[in-house]
């Protein structure tokens, strides 16, 4: 969940994503924080795994030399906003949705796959940081 949690949550909390404000609890939420906080999926390759947590941002990757303008009336057609445009390829973009929901984003995965010279889309997921041991 997206927001500060109250003591009484805090012992639930396996990990949090600082920077972002983030926690992953364990178990089903309290049935009154839909309301309290934004509740984002939380995904993990197995059961022992790292979770990650999706975001609402996407990564949408058009064909090699493909300006990511070409796409612009689409993208906003699906309710998305271009959040930004990397320097060094003008043919991606992160979008975000403009209701700013994270099951809006990930419910239109497949209608951003679907635009013409789409070659990639994929959503953010966020772990948490870890760091390498020293040999």
């Amino acid at each position: 969940m997206r927001g500060s949690i109250s003591k009484q949550l805090s012992a639930d909390v396996e990990m949090r994503l600082t920077g972002d404000d983030v926690s992953i609890l364990r178990g089903t939420p309290p049935a009154d924080a839909a309301s309290a906080f934004e509740l984002l999926p939380v995904y993990a390759a197995t059961k022992d795994s790292t979770p990650a947590v999706a975001t609402r941002r996407i990564f949408l990757r058009l064909e090699e030399g493909t300006p990511i303008d070409t796409v612009r009336g689409d993208i906003e057609a699906l309710d998305f906003r271009i959040d930004e445009v990397p320097v060094h390829a003008p043919h991606c973009a992160w979008l975000e949705p403009k209701s700013g929901h994270v099951d809006e984003a990930l419910f239109k995965l497949d209608r951003l796959r679907a635009l013409p010279l789409t070659a990639n889309v994929e959503p953010q997921l966020l772990r948490p940081r870890s760091w390498k041991s020293r040999p």
